[in-house]
């Protein structure tokens, strides 16, 4: 089978306006979680009212690609984006230009590439104000339904760039971007493209986002500290804090990389793809002995060819909620007694929980944390407030780790029961 490598990473976080930025801050223990400032939660009667977000102060014109545009052609493009969109086409910039792949001419080249940019919701700031619109009965704009349908985002990254080749748009909730990387794997795999760009991008820090996740009791309600509020594994966890952002992988055919000289950070070795299955389950939890990531983790290790020993480092789905202990559980069962041995991260304690773009950012995480060699760490934990039910792997708290890391796994599970881990690798 064709191997398949990463040449080139990009994101846009609320730690940070780049991937690599993203991660310098993450592993100084930086945090982007702060009372919302897109809308006033008090006014929708939203439980909670705070968010990791970006910064509303953020100028698109001075970040690729907006600011190469002239200043008529940029303003008519971002007139009709919604704010996930924008993301994307932020991080998909970097990501490119690290892959050399921006200024291309070669036809037969750009139609080797394709897109494909993941979404758990699409534009839901869009589609509030076009329901809004509807409403009171004012003149929609005939951008309205470009701006919330979730394949826009691989639109626009391939029609800017001129990508011909497969182009898709999975929305699988909080699995979705580990989606569009797997699926964007298979695909080189089998041949039909050389490299694609894959990932996925959010921003439903909405009126919508809010109420309805506080209406599941899903999110932190630590107002008064929210700093504090995304602490996965730890005792007192109240749920999940609302995050936004996009960030992607150009995942490339080996051969194909080595041929021009692309920068290679790592490979993708294998992963896995599960449902729960379960009967009778809540559509918005997993398994409750967590098999479905299990098998997920398992299938992964399988198609790479690996043993239990061999992985050093999770990056963890854990979303500070209950389910952060099913998890640990699923590693445990996976692992057995190298467990206890494996680093595990939760790196939403910074970033809060993306939705259809976390696996993407974590993803980044872990790229870099291969290529550094060095572990972030979970923030808001310490060794007095584990959760007994998430002990029994080696927990990364207070500071990162600077460790010798060669295999990671990439944990990413959402509603529906739908389960996915992606296996990184250093070249050898």
């Amino acid at each position: 089978m064709r191997r398949i490598v990463v040449t080139g990473i990009g994101a846009i976080s609320p730690i940070g306006d780049s991937a690599h930025t993203s991660f310098e801050n993450l592993l100084q223990g930086k945090h982007g979680i702060r009372p919302i400032e897109h809308f006033d939660p008090v006014q929708f009667a939203c439980k909670t009212t705070f968010a990791a977000q970006i910064s509303s102060q953020l100028d698109a014109h001075t970040l690729a690609p907006f600011k190469h545009m002239d200043d008529s052609a940029r303003t008519k493009l971002l007139k009709k984006m919604d704010r996930h969109q924008m993301f994307a086409m932020i991080a998909a910039a970097e990501a490119i230009h690290e892959a050399g792949l921006d200024n291309l001419t070669n036809e037969r080249l750009q139609h080797r590439i394709g897109v494909n940019f993941a979404t758990g919701v699409g534009g839901l700031n869009s589609l509030e104000l076009c329901a809004a619109k509807a409403a009171s009965g004012k003149k929609q704009s005939p951008f309205g339904n470009l701006m919330f349908l979730p394949n826009l985002a691989a639109g626009y990254v391939a029609s800017h760039w001129n990508f011909g080749g497969p182009n898709n748009a999975h929305c699988t909730a909080c699995a979705a971007s580990a989606h569009s990387m797997i699926d964007a794997c298979n695909a080189i795999k089998s041949g039909e493209a050389d490299i694609i760009v894959a990932g996925g991008a959010e921003a439903s820090v909405t009126p919508v986002g809010i109420a309805t996740f506080n209406a599941q009791n899903a999110l932190s309600t630590r107002n008064a500290d929210p700093m504090t509020a995304s602490r996965p594994f730890t005792r007192d966890r109240d749920g999940f804090v609302m995050g936004e952002g996009a960030a992607c992988l150009v995942l490339e055919e080996y051969d194909h990389a080595i041929t021009r000289g692309a920068k290679i950070y790592c490979e993708i070795v294998g992963f896995g793809r599960t449902s729960d299955g379960y009967t009778g389950q809540a559509l918005s939890a997993p398994h409750p002995q967590g098999s479905g990531a299990q098998r997920a983790m398992q299938n992964a290790l399988n198609m790479a060819g690996l043993n239990t020993q061999d992985v050093q480092y999770i990056n963890t789905h854990s979303t500070s909620t209950a389910a952060d202990s099913i998890e640990v559980l699923a590693i445990k069962n996976t692992f057995s007694d190298h467990a206890a041995r494996i680093a595990v991260s939760g790196t939403k304690s910074q970033t809060g929980h993306l939705l259809g773009a976390a696996a993407a950012i974590e993803a980044v995480f872990t790229v870099l944390a291969l290529k550094h060699q060095t572990l972030p760490f979970t923030l808001n934990l310490t060794s007095d407030n584990v959760d007994p039910d998430c002990q029994g792997v080696d927990l990364v708290m207070q500071s990162a780790r600077q460790v010798e890391v060669n295999v990671a796994l990439s944990n990413s599970f959402g509603f529906g029961g739908t389960n996915a881990s992606i296996a990184f690798k250093t070249l050898d």
